[in-house]
């Protein structure tokens, strides 16, 4: 008996969904149309974040011999079900999934994509950034992607050495913020960013010569956008909560309005930011932020805790260095902070080298 072969599958455009948030899923998506514009598909993308899974998965539904490219999106298990079952019926309909991602996958999960039909591509590693995981497996000889991989790892990673990655995170979230102030799409807000930054690399955004943005209009919403942040952050670190948990330094500080977790943190990691009424601090081991609606970001200012670790108790998860989780919605910022101390209290699996401290 002759055995059966699955017809091949033939797709004719490409669907980006990445993260809005940060430049790695953009980076991501830069990446996914330069893949496109290679093998000559029509290419459409759609950025969101873990809250909007409910609503952005079904619109996926009724495409047809599409690829399917989802990168720096962990799945957001509260969505699991709608997204696996919007999956399923694009994959019925002809179309193939590809899931990229750096982020910590339940099994439960990581079963259900690879459960998909037509041979779903599922690829997690936790020592890239999902711009630099897309990079390897769409594009691994192209020097254009490889350069926007690059930047996104500089900021995913806080390293914060290439002094245009910065400000490319800075114009991202002039962007994004100005599209939710007005209540736009940010997708398309962002877009234009991402269509110059994947046509041609770096150049096509930044003048390396002037270490400024092409773009003169970007540039001055940037610089304003930097000095406003600034002054922001400062307050926020003056209304503080310090408590020594472990023996590790441990702080709690609300994101303002209008800053996100990565600005927030990578000014708290800093030492010569960490200044209140002429008071030096020390840095501290984790820091933990909370944005408005209760969203936790986790980082490290040593690398004696694993923010990971520390993730998990708050239904969250992420890397040794940077994490996320939620508390939920307050009132009183205190007492929350209280609760995420005695939380953080009851295991030390969030701390590196305990046994040999006894």
């Amino acid at each position: 008996m002759t055995e059966k072969k699955e017809p091949k599958l033939q797709v004719s455009a490409v669907r980006a969904i990445s993260h809005e948030k940060d430049l790695d899923g953009l980076s991501c998506a830069s990446i996914v149309w330069r893949y496109a514009q290679r093998k000559g598909l029509v290419y459409n993308v759609t950025l969101t974040d873990y809250n909007a899974f409910e609503q952005v998965f079904p619109t996926f539904a009724g495409l047809r011999n599409t690829l399917l490219v989802v990168t720096d999106l962990g799945m957001d298990m509260s969505s699991l079900d709608t997204a696996i079952d919007s999956l399923s019926k694009a994959a019925a309909q002809g179309c193939r999934i590809v899931w990229l991602d750096h982020h910590l996958w339940p099994d439960k999960a990581v079963k259900a994509v690879l459960s998909l039909p037509n041979k779903p591509v599922l690829k997690i590693r936790h020592d890239l950034c999902a711009a630099e995981i897309t990079c390897k497996v769409l594009m691994p000889d192209d020097p254009v992607s490889a350069e926007i991989a690059q930047l996104a790892r500089d900021t995913d990673f806080n390293r914060r050495e290439i002094e245009a990655a910065v400000a490319l995170t800075d114009a991202l979230s002039v962007l994004r913020f100005a599209a939710v102030d007005r209540r736009e799409d940010t997708t398309s807000a962002l877009k234009p960013l991402m269509l110059s930054l994947a046509e041609h690399g770096l150049s096509g955004v930044w003048d390396e010569s002037k270490k400024q943005f092409k773009d003169d209009l970007l540039e001055k919403r940037v610089h304003n956008y930097r000095k406003e942040k600034v002054k922001k952050m400062r307050k926020a670190l003056a209304g503080h909560q310090d408590l020594e948990v472990h023996q590790r330094l441990v702080r709690i500080v609300e994101i303002p309005a209008g800053v996100t977790t990565t600005d927030m943190g990578t000014f708290l990691s800093d030492t010569a930011n960490l200044e209140v009424d002429g008071k030096k601090l020390p840095l501290a081991d984790l820091l933990v932020t909370v944005s408005p609606g209760g969203m936790l970001g986790f980082r490290r200012g040593r690398d004696t805790v694993l923010c990971n670790e520390a993730a998990k108790f708050f239904d969250g998860g992420g890397h040794p260095y940077a994490a996320g989780g939620e508390y939920g919605m307050y009132t009183d910022f205190q007492a929350m902070s209280s609760d995420i101390f005695v939380t953080l209290s009851r295991s030390k699996d969030w701390v590196v080298n305990v046994s040999s401290e006894g």
